[in-house]
């Protein structure tokens, strides 16, 4: 088999590498690096191949600036584009903040900008995928992947495509936890959009522990970072469990303040994080210094870890308390490499496994269009995907995935045909924003930011 990672030169590439060698029942002949940005790709590829050589691999690493030499013949295509790289998302990030909005790259003005960037970018790729690796899966973990994964689908030429996200499997490993059992034991439904779902049961042995999860969420929230900001009154009152990206809906004035009391966004932070990396393990790499890279690489990664959602969340996601295991527990593989190599192992080996994707809706959820990408439990074997029914969803959660989905449907229309009106309709009806005169404003902003990234509006007699 061929894998194919785009934008091989991104910070996670070698912890995907890394992650390669866990693998014992999935075997690569051949695993190609692709990205736009050579000096970058030389630096990450070199770790990559340092990391080959340690674990004594058994396939070919090579890595190329040509799409279609890096995609002919592949047979899992893993996509994880920066369009723009971290100074973009400082810019999305800041002029959001600037008219008092969230601007997190997945969520709100924030992600519609990152979006406008990247879906072109995907959609041609697409186009090359389709013509050098028909028979190829397409595994996205682009952000914002419910805005890629809908244009892929909707737009896209190449059809062979699955969005992912890992956060049910952060869930679901939190609960194991929580309730000591292992993750073979238990069945966490789920339903949604990426970065916008909810929890509805538990179930162990036929018994849905939902109740009873509810009944002691302080202690849950004590001891998982993945619940730990929410109140319990809130996650009581729905009667589910939340995705941490909630957060950002149910305590979105929260959320700018703390960003602003902090002083940096969570760009900039990551800026300061990567940069000096990225000049220190270029010099070592280049000094064929390599265990002294991996050790800085993999202790810079650590810390970028720590500060996630701290800036939002003034830390409340790190200040947990974590429990002795009392028995043995298993655990679901959490990370998006590991929901994507249990999906290849699904689709090469024929292993039929349940795993949350984000994926064309298809009745799924009833309330929905049928071409609207949900993120929903789905059976995975040899044949591809296949969604397991909702049905009717809460109108408490209802309330913000209708929105939301309308938010996504003309994100996608203004980032593919460079509508200008469809991007400040988008902008308008997402709930973290409090006005079409702000959407406009923002949007104006954005296009004179990123016009460079922004081709599908050139020639548009659009006045900003």
């Amino acid at each position: 088999m061929k894998l194919t990672i785009l934008g091989g030169a991104g910070m996670r590439t070698p912890l995907l590498i890394e992650g390669l060698f866990k693998q014992n029942d999935l075997h690569f002949k051949e695993v190609t690096l692709f990205d736009v940005d050579e000096e970058r790709l030389s630096v990450m590829g070199g770790i990559s191949r340092f990391l080959v050589d340690k674990y004594q691999g058994d396939f070919i690493l090579s890595f190329t600036t040509d799409i279609k030499e890096a995609v002919r013949g592949a047979d899992f295509i893993f996509s994880a584009i920066r369009v723009g790289q971290e100074e973009g998302r400082v810019l999305d990030e800041q002029i959001a903040l600037k008219y008092g909005v969230l601007g997190q790259e997945t969520t709100g003005p924030g992600g519609f900008a990152m979006g406008l960037r990247t879906i072109p970018v995907m959609l041609e790729y697409s186009r090359i995928i389709y013509e050098e690796a028909p028979e190829a899966w397409l595994l996205n973990f682009t952000n914002p992947a419910g805005l890629m994964a809908q244009a892929l689908t909707t737009y896209g030429k190449h059809k062979k495509v699955i969005g992912i996200c890992d956060a049910h499997a952060g869930i679901k490993n939190s609960l194991c936890k929580f309730l000591k059992v292992p993750h073979t034991d238990l069945q966490v439904t789920y339903f949604g959009l990426n970065h916008l779902g909810w929890v509805p049961s538990v179930y162990e042995k036929g018994v849905d522990r939902l109740p009873e999860i509810l009944d002691r969420y302080e202690h849950l929230s004590r001891i998982s970072h993945t619940f730990r900001f929410f109140e319990p009154e809130l996650i009581r009152n729905m009667g589910m469990l939340p995705n941490e990206y909630l957060y950002y809906f149910y305590y979105a004035d929260q959320a700018v303040t703390n960003i602003l009391q902090s002083n940096q966004t969570r760009g900039e932070q990551i800026v300061q994080l990567n940069r000096p990396l990225l000049e220190r393990v270029s010099d070592l790499v280049q000094q064929d210094r390599m265990e002294e890279a991996w050790a800085d690489y993999k202790g810079t990664l650590d810390a970028r870890g720590s500060t996630y959602m701290s800036r939002e969340t003034t830390g409340q996601i790190h200040d947990v308390h974590e429990e002795e295991d009392t028995v043995e527990l298993s655990f679901e593989e959490e990370g998006y490499e590991g929901l994507a190599f249990n999906i290849i192992r699904s689709i090469a080996n024929n292993k039929q496994q349940i795993l949350t994707l984000n994926v064309p809706n298809n009745g799924t959820i009833t309330q929905l269009h049928n071409d609207d990408v949900v993120e929903v439990p789905c059976l995975v074997n040899k044949n591809g995907y296949f969604p397991i029914n909702i049905g009717d969803v809460p109108d408490f959660a209802l309330s913000l995935i209708h929105p939301v989905k309308t938010y996504e449907r003309l994100a996608v229309e203004c980032a593919v045909k460079g509508d200008y009106q469809a991007g400040v309709n988008a902008l308008t009806v997402h709930p973290l924003v409090p006005s079409f005169t702000s959407a406009k404003a923002m949007m104006d902003d954005y296009l004179t930011a990123h016009q460079k990234h922004l081709p599908q509006f050139r020639d548009k007699n659009i006045n900003v």
